[in-house]
């Protein structure tokens, strides 16, 4: 089983290591969390697939494939990096400093590329055959090559503004692309936002391959969404959230940004009524053992709770003074009853044979 190291994005305080658990569970056959402080991530990991976490990684910076790790001492990193070996190939130092880690970047890099030297292994940082990245930490000082570094950067071209269609009040790409990942959602599979907007959901989702499906009750915002998805795979419908037009059980998984502010249009005799109704019918039309991932302007744990679902997760984003989003990661389970009954049945049958 190989170490792996995530150098998380600091944009949110939960989000990105969420992110990055999630994509585990994908993307590797198992895995276990060594440690975790603040953006570093240490994890084991069997079978990994750096390649597709690269891809659809949005709140990482890098990932390392973790040659040692040590205490964030210079003594200790000196005699650490003496057991560093990188097979004659030519390499580019870079360390990143976390917080309230007193080592600085410079005396780790200097300290790594003096020891290497040493041993006969050449530095080349206009073109290097491999990256050297280390994490610095309060108690940990993590060495490794970087196996992933996800663009980070084409989010910015799809900023809201940049859009053909823009509307206030959306979630920026990257939170977008992070909210899919932890949904769990795989190329191929149906993801759902029934309450689709501009459609910077489905844009991320449908960059992975994924099938997006969307429902708006305002024609304006469909008709805006197509021109953002312009040669994507999805599928809008001008439509009720609270009257979905999907069979039972047909959705993979569901991310959605339930409507609020000024600039909404609510459908619905009240906001309740609306968040409730949705509710049951996206329990209705996920699949079981499948994730929703649910972003509302305030507490609605127990909306979730009563139309089915367990809350994995909640994560909180202050946007400005009036509005904090919530996030919840909701999962779709077999209620303990059910699975009961169906058991008792089972037994009854089989005993009947």
């Amino acid at each position: 089983m190989r170490i792996f190291a995530f150098y998380l994005s600091g944009e949110h305080e939960s989000l990105p290591r969420s992110e990055a658990l999630s994509l585990l569970s994908i993307y590797s056959s198992s895995f276990k969390v060594i440690f975790f402080s603040d953006q570093c991530l240490i994890v084991q990991a069997d079978d990994l697939d750096v390649a597709a976490l690269e891809c659809r990684l949005a709140l990482t910076h890098s990932v390392i494939d973790v040659l040692t790790i040590c205490d964030p001492l210079l003594g200790s990193l000196k005699a650490a990096a003496k057991n560093i070996c990188i097979q004659d190939k030519r390499y580019c130092v870079r360390a990143y400093r976390i917080k309230q880690a007193v080592l600085p970047t410079d005396q780790v890099e200097r300290a790594i590329g003096s020891v290497l030297k040493e041993k006969g292994f050449k530095a080349d940082l206009e073109n290097p055959e491999l990256y050297l990245k280390a994490i610095i930490t309060e108690k940990e000082l993590v060495i490794g090559i970087e196996v992933a570094r996800p663009n980070r950067r084409v989010f910015e071209a799809r900023r809201p503004h940049l859009k053909p269609f823009f509307h206030p009040g959306v979630l920026m790409p990257r939170i977008a692309r992070a909210l899919v990942n932890i949904s769990q959602v795989c190329p191929g599979e149906k993801l759902l936002d029934p309450f689709s907007g501009t459609a910077g959901i489905l844009v991320e989702a449908c960059l992975l391959g994924v099938k997006g499906i969307g429902v708006d009750v305002q024609e304006m915002l469909i008709r805006g969404a197509k021109a953002n998805l312009q040669g994507l795979d999805c599928s809008l419908i001008l439509g009720d959230a609270k009257r979905l037009p999907f069979s039972h059980l047909s959705i993979d998984s569901a991310v959605l940004d339930v409507p609020y502010g000024k600039s909404a249009i609510i459908e619905a005799d009240t906001k309740e009524t609306l968040i409730n109704d949705s509710l049951s019918e996206l329990f209705r039309v996920i699949k079981l053992g499948r994730r929703m991932v649910i972003v509302a302007d305030r507490d609605i744990r127990s909306n979730i709770s009563e139309a089915g679902f367990e809350i994995l997760e909640h994560h909180q984003s202050r946007i400005h003074r009036s509005l904090t989003r919530h996030i919840f990661v909701c999962f779709k389970d077999i209620p303990v009853m059910k699975m009961q009954l169906a058991v008792s049945w089972a037994l009854v049958t089989t005993c009947y044979l």
